[in-house]
């Protein structure tokens, strides 16, 4: 029995290491800019899924509808446009991308990480940067049995 209740330790103790173990193969691949690597540690399907999903949150709630009077009409259209310059909806995210926005952060992630947990058992999310400082946050997935990035937030 006093086996068992070891293995079990080591077991939990080894799940909860496993997406630190995740977060330096990601911060090794970015200072060496390994593609090939950055592209087996990221969903790209589902990090451009939510990018997606996100610029069209802000193109549509952020700015505001017609029925809402707090912006002008000419200042509404003006962001707007100004949205689709910069968060193109067909734009997508791939390892180039994703290790320029890597790249922003003042240093090395694994000197930069200033906040890393579980969000559940299967989601992990990581914060690179101080907050107010524009931080980028990571949220991995366990995903067969393998923790893969699937979104980047600026």
């Amino acid at each position: 029995m006093k086996y068992l209740g070891g293995l079990i330790f080591l077991i939990i103790i080894a799940y909860l290491v496993w997406p630190y173990v995740h977060i330096y193969k990601l911060h090794s691949a970015v200072e060496g800019d390994d593609k090939v690597a950055l592209e087996e540690l990221v969903d790209f399907e589902a990090v451009n899924r939510v990018y997606k999903e996100n610029l069209e949150w802000k193109r549509n709630n952020l700015i505001g509808t017609q029925g809402n009077n707090m912006l002008p009409e000419a200042v509404r259209n003006m962001a707007k446009a100004g949205i689709g310059v910069l968060g193109n909806l067909d734009a997508k995210i791939d390892a180039d991308e994703m290790l320029k926005r890597l790249h922003q952060a003042e240093g090395p992630i694994w000197q930069q990480l200033t906040f890393a947990f579980f969000e559940s058992p299967t989601r992990f999310t990581i914060r690179i940067g101080q907050l107010g400082r524009n931080p980028i946050h990571v949220q991995m997935a366990l995903q067969d049995w393998f923790w893969q990035v699937t979104a980047i937030y600026d």
